[in-house]
């Protein structure tokens, strides 16, 4: 029976990472054995002898790190193609190949799977009894790797991998050159097949392949293929470690025709200028009936703001609660960032409420009404807004927030309240609160700080009042710290006072 095998491949994230981390402990022992899993059929002698001798997880994980940075065919993106390659084939060969006790990536079938993918054609013959031995049982699969697999030069233009059902069940890579052969029948009778086998060979004239020849052809093809030709979706991996914790803001906003656009804003400034990072988020919703959604690199911009080089995405979602994980390489390096965070999408509703409040390092009302949008880069309605990651300002900066407002009946009456924490953890209001009156959903604010003010923790507390005397509140953390000359200030103002 001959059928074709399509290549068709698991999709999943993050990325080589868009990743899952284990458990400490856990991880220190998947760290030590890692050389023993599926690396095995690709490492060199020597990389399998420097990594036994590491002592350390740290220095295992820089060692993987730069062991699959050697075979990036194309160093310049996150997506490490051969490493995805390689990986996704690890899981398929385990979902695929279930007739032995060990994992499917131990089998014969599971190693040339992952060395050279699925085969061009399978052909099956359950019933046929190979009379290759006492250890053979009934039945026969033969992949066919038509065109040279993975461009090898060295191997024939049709590679024919026989298996023979070992009496376990199991299914083992047979060294039998009839096997292997293109010109093998699987029509002829058992006890005749042969001399049918012969006589195709007699006909065709050519060298007769021997044990030791096939052995040679099979040989090659448990070898480790080119790193070159292949590109594969993301897949996501046990063994990508991150390097460091990289600031991200997730900001949610209500799209004025329907539907709910989250924000993706992260730090890359430890990628050099000139370099272009590598950015990626999955959002995986908590619900196992919805899949996950993907921002791939192509996806992020970069600007340069007044604090930091940061790269924004965004892309709508439904309501539920997602996981949120974001990736930020450096193709340099190789050094991965990464950020967890969970957040809930809620149900569209007409009641008054506020989108989320994020502090910015730029804040400008667009030129022109055109302009305004929720789908461009660094854009929020008629704004730009470059939201800033962590809520630390020097004394002299401009505090600047961004938000929207929905529902209720504008216009609304917005006031802006400043207070500061005291030493036993109470909050006093730090001079009047400031108050405008706004009919738009975008709304932004822009106060001074002084260099007089003491450093420590502040908050803003932000009240919506609709015309219909519906009332929404939040407060919104900053803190001070100190500033470039390194003054430390005056004392805190007396409470009631005006900063």
């Amino acid at each position: 029976m001959l059928r074709s095998c399509p290549r068709e491949w698991l999709l999943a994230a993050l990325l080589a990472a868009v990743v899952s981390v284990p458990s400490p402990a856990k991880k220190r022992v998947e760290l030590k054995q890692w050389i023993e899993g599926p690396i095995r059929y690709i490492a060199e002698k020597e990389e399998a002898r420097i990594f036994k001798k590491l002592s350390s997880d740290a220095d295992r994980a820089l060692f993987i790190e730069r062991f699959w940075s050697r075979r990036d065919p194309s160093p310049a993106s996150l997506a490490n193609e051969y490493r995805q390659m390689f990986w996704e084939r690890v899981q398929e060969a385990n979902s695929l190949f279930l007739d032995s006790h060990k994992p499917g990536w131990m089998t014969d079938r599971g190693k040339i799977y992952v060395l050279y993918g699925p085969p061009t054609k399978i052909e099956d013959h359950q019933d046929l009894d190979t009379h290759t031995g006492g250890t053979a049982g009934r039945g026969l699969i033969r992949w066919l790797y038509e065109g040279r697999p993975e461009a090898r030069m060295d191997m024939d233009p049709v590679v024919i991998v026989p298996f023979v059902r070992h009496t376990t069940g199991e299914y083992r890579v047979s060294y039998d050159p009839k096997l292997s052969s293109v010109f093998f029948d699987a029509v002829a009778v058992e006890e005749q097949w042969t001399r049918a086998m012969d006589r195709f060979l007699e006909i065709f004239g050519g060298p007769r392949p021997t044990e030791m020849s096939v052995m040679l052809d099979l040989g090659r093809m448990q070898e480790v293929p080119p790193q070159a030709k292949v590109l594969l979706e993301r897949v996501e991996t046990v063994e990508s470690y991150a390097t460091h914790e990289v600031l991200v803001n997730v900001s949610r906003y209500a799209r004025p025709e329907g539907g709910v656009v989250a924000v993706v804003t992260a730090d890359v400034s430890h990628v050099p200028t000139g370099t272009s990072p590598a950015v990626i988020a999955r959002f995986r919703p908590r619900n196992a009936q919805e899949a996950e959604r993907m921002l791939g690199e192509d996806t992020f911009r970069i600007t340069e703001s007044s604090e930091r080089r940061v790269a924004q995405s965004r892309l709508d979602l439904d309501p539920g609660t997602y996981d949120v994980t974001v990736l930020v390489a450096d193709p340099n390096t190789a050094a991965t960032g990464m950020h967890r965070a969970s957040f809930d999408i809620p149900q569209s509703t007409e009641r008054l409420r506020l989108s989320d409040v994020v502090w910015a390092d730029e804040l400008a009302a667009l030129q022109y009404a055109a302009m305004a949008s929720h789908d461009e880069p660094f854009v929020v309605g008629p704004f730009r807004v470059v939201p800033r990651l962590d809520p630390d300002f020097r004394r002299g900066e401009t505090l600047k927030l961004f938000y929207e407002v929905y529902g209720g009946t504008p216009p609304y009456a917005i006031t802006y309240q400043i207070e500061g924490q005291e030493i036993d953890g109470s909050w006093i209001e730090l001079g009047p609160p400031g108050a405008t009156a706004q009919a738009g959903a975008a709304q932004g604010w822009e106060v001074p700080t002084s260099t007089l003010w003491p450093t420590g923790a502040y908050r803003v507390r932000l009240e919506v009042e609709d015309a219909g005397q519906r009332l929404v509140t939040t407060q919104v953390p900053f803190r001070l710290v100190i500033d470039e000359a390194g003054s430390e200030g005056a004392e805190p103002p007396a409470p009631g006072s005006a900063p």
